[in-house]
């Protein structure tokens, strides 16, 4: 066997991490609290992570001069509770398409479905191939695959439970047994009109199309999808690449001044973390939970909004505008405004 002596990727102590960091143009004010980071985080998750927001040159190792270990494990912090926080509001999204698809098929097509029956050919069974659209693709093969979560090893108490002591399961119980991914693809081969139902529930906006309102959704729970992975393989959540794009005439109108043309153009707000946060603002139409997402971010990024990293404020670094609250706050402010108007004139009655 060839004995190699000289890795790319020695391992390193802690002492010698630090050192190299130091070698590097990184400060280190405190040794002790960095060797407790470092223990914890290791060095590839702070430093790799984020060192192409403190680089002298992309491509190198070598950080701009004055560069402190204490930004870089800031930054990691900021990020990390950022990562939490989107997660948990694009799960709300995930919640609302799984309710508004299994409401919808249910209502269509009834509650019953034979879990032996894998090629889905009974009318019975709202997972019949005739429920859903002969021309999208892959339909007989997302159509097995869901009715294949019911015998899984990965099956839910909901589902067991209703598998064992019921004589159905409905899809709003099959749906909690469904990753995201894989709602998405249920929603993808519904016929025209159930899909346009869908997308009006989400868009009811009547000045956008219902070819305009497929296509942004469609794009819409990729983006979200495609985040949610990075974000559960501990991917950072700013400049992350290979998003896909959301369309500009749709994303404009829905987002309702909270991005300008100018903006998109020049790739802000369409397939990075701003563009998560416009989506989920755009489809969870609950004034209250929104509410809580704009607080959540708040809470996360106020304390920050005057510390500066390399010449740059917090919120330029994760991509985001510097007057994001406030753009939130008007977006909220009249995506419910209709709804304030209908509440008083009920009150008023």
């Amino acid at each position: 066997m060839e004995n190699i002596t000289d890795y790319d990727k020695p391992f390193l102590t802690y002492e010698e991490q630090m050192d190299l960091m130091e070698s590097r143009n990184i400060i280190i004010q405190n040794r002790d609290f960095t060797r407790r980071a470092l223990s914890g985080l290791s060095y590839y998750t702070i430093i790799n992570g984020y060192k192409n927001t403190f680089l002298s040159q992309i491509g190198t190792d070598n950080f701009i001069e004055g560069t402190k270990f204490d930004d870089l494990y800031t930054l990691h912090m900021i990020d990390t509770n950022l990562n939490t926080i989107i997660l948990k509001y694009i799960l709300f999204v995930e919640r609302y398409l799984k309710t508004k698809l299994s409401y919808i098929i249910s209502e269509n097509y009834g509650v019953y479905t034979n879990i032996e029956d894998l090629s889905n050919c009974n009318p019975k069974d709202y997972l019949f191939r005739g429920n859903y659209s002969r021309s999208a693709y892959g339909r007989n093969n997302i159509l097995l695959r869901i009715k294949e979560t019911l015998t899984s090893n990965r099956i839910n108490p909901s589902v067991a439970h209703y598998a064992n002591d019921k004589n159905h399961i409905p899809a709003w119980i099959l749906m909690t047994n469904l990753t995201f991914g894989l709602a998405i693809k249920w929603y993808s081969i519904l016929k025209n009109d159930d899909k346009a139902r869908l997308c009006t529930e989400f868009i009811p906006e009547s000045d956008i199309s219902i070819s305009d309102k497929k296509e942004f959704i469609t794009i819409a729970f990729s983006l979200l999808r495609e985040y949610r992975n990075r974000i559960a393989h501990s991917n950072r959540t700013f400049n992350v690449t290979g998003l896909p794009i959301l369309p500009k005439r749709q994303l404009l109108t829905l987002s309702r001044n909270a991005l300008s043309p100018d903006e998109y153009n020049k790739n802000f707000g369409k397939s990075d973390l701003f563009a998560v946060i416009l989506v989920c603002f755009i489809l969870i139409d609950d004034r209250y939970i929104l509410s809580n997402f704009l607080r959540d971010l708040i809470y996360i990024l106020d304390p920050y909004k005057t510390i500066v990293m390399n010449r740059s404020t917090i919120l330029k670094i994760l991509g985001l505008p510097e007057n994001l609250n406030d753009r939130l706050k008007q977006l909220l402010l009249e995506k419910f405004s209709d709804i304030n108007v209908n509440q008083n004139n009920i009150e008023r009655t």
